[in-house]
């Protein structure tokens, strides 16, 4: 992972209120081109998760996507992007990257959410009908389907969302 260098005293001192964070996730398709988003603390999101210790960020993705979602048989595509946001938790403020990967799924309609993430839906949607789930997710998420070269009439417009920085 690469990281700028910090040389003012101010962002060094803000960068040290943060933890760290490594994360995969995927954007995943299936062979009719639908899109699989999950629902969780009742927002629609794609499915990520933390790199574990020795893990490489592909794995991670794969793994994570199957964890959180019960697919199998996953296909590993393109990198998209590396997302950032931050979030508060147990106390300490945590500085999130997540690196996002296209991913197919062919013969994939069986799903199960991940309940004990607090996952309560996983759900397969069209094209045509991704507007109007993704008025309901963060803008980083826009923002990978975006860098995915999905049409604008397909996304809803970002508003910048102070706690959720692209």
């Amino acid at each position: 992972m690469a990281h700028a260098s910090c040389k003012d005293n101010k962002n060094r001192t803000i960068m040290h209120k943060y933890l760290e964070v490594n994360a995969g996730g995927g954007l995943v398709t299936d062979s009719e081109g639908k899109f699989l988003l999950i629902r969780r603390s009742g927002l629609w999101d794609l499915p990520k998760g933390h790199q574990e210790p020795g893990e490489n960020i592909e794995d991670t993705a794969l793994r994570e996507v199957e964890e959180e979602t019960g697919l199998h048989g996953l296909v590993l595509g393109k990198f998209i992007r590396v997302t950032d946001h931050t979030y508060f938790r147990n106390g300490q403020w945590h500085l999130k990257h997540t690196w996002w990967y296209a991913m197919t799924c062919p013969d994939c309609q069986h799903t199960t959410p991940q309940t004990e993430e607090g996952i309560t839906e996983v759900r397969w949607v069209a094209k045509s009908e991704l507007s109007d789930f993704l008025q309901h997710t963060y803008p980083t998420i826009v923002e990978v389907f975006r860098s995915m070269g999905l049409s604008e009439k397909f996304l809803p417009s970002v508003k910048q969302n102070p706690d959720n920085i692209v």
